[in-house]
Parts: C-alpha cells; structure tokens; sequence
C-alpha cells in the first residue's frame, strides 16, 4: 500500500511540473509592452513579447527610476539595455528587444526591484 501511495504521489508531482510548464509557455503576448516604475517596483513585474518589440518603461511615481539589465551595478547581460540615468516622475525610457531569451532587470536605485522581460520570436 505505501508503494502505491509513493507511486501515486510522484505521479501527482510530474502531473503538476508538466501543467506549469504548459503554462509558462502560453503566457500571453503583450501587444502593447510598457511597465510602470512604481514606489512598489515594476508594474507588470514581467511581460512576453515578440522580438523586435519596443518595451516603455513608465515612471509613475514622485521619484526617479533607472531601469537597467542585469546584473546590478554592471549591466552587462544585455548591453544596452539601461537607461543611463534616471527617468524622471512622468517620463519614459523605451527598448527594443531584438535577442530571443529572458531578459531580468532592475531598479539601479533600487537594485531589489526587478522585472523579466520574455522575448519569444
């Protein structure tokens, strides 16, 4: 009997690794890819776009905001992808993604605020 609820289990357990798989890889596509920079971090946290897509980042809050690529402080696994300065409350800085792969970001303010942004062909 414990073998069969061990064998059960496990099945369960590969069940659920295979659904969140499928679903990660039918995350929606944003047709129109802007993030907000918040006082709680960034607004969607992640987004999946298609290559070649233009990302805005949008300061909606009181205080500066410097999106950058990882990692914190050098930014170098996507080089380009950093604003080089803070964006000011109300103003944007835009990317256009050309390279396959997950991209993560950050705040350089605030190197624990981070984002992903997915870029699928």
């Amino acid at each position: 009997m414990k073998k069969i609820f061990v064998a059960v289990f496990g099945l369960m357990l590969l069940a659920a690794a295979c659904n969140k798989q499928a679903q990660t890889t039918t995350q929606a596509v944003s047709q129109t890819p802007e993030i907000d920079m918040t006082s709680k971090g960034f607004n969607p946290a992640a987004v999946t776009i298609k290559q070649g897509a233009t990302v805005i980042f949008k300061n909606t809050d009181s205080e500066g905001h410097w999106p950058a690529s990882n990692p914190h402080p050098t930014h170098t696994d996507l080089p380009g992808f950093d604003a080089l300065q803070p964006v000011t409350p109300g103003s944007t800085y835009s990317y256009t993604f050309t390279k396959l792969g997950t991209w993560g970001f950050h705040d350089h303010l605030n190197p624990t605020t981070h984002g992903s942004v997915i870029v699928i062909p």
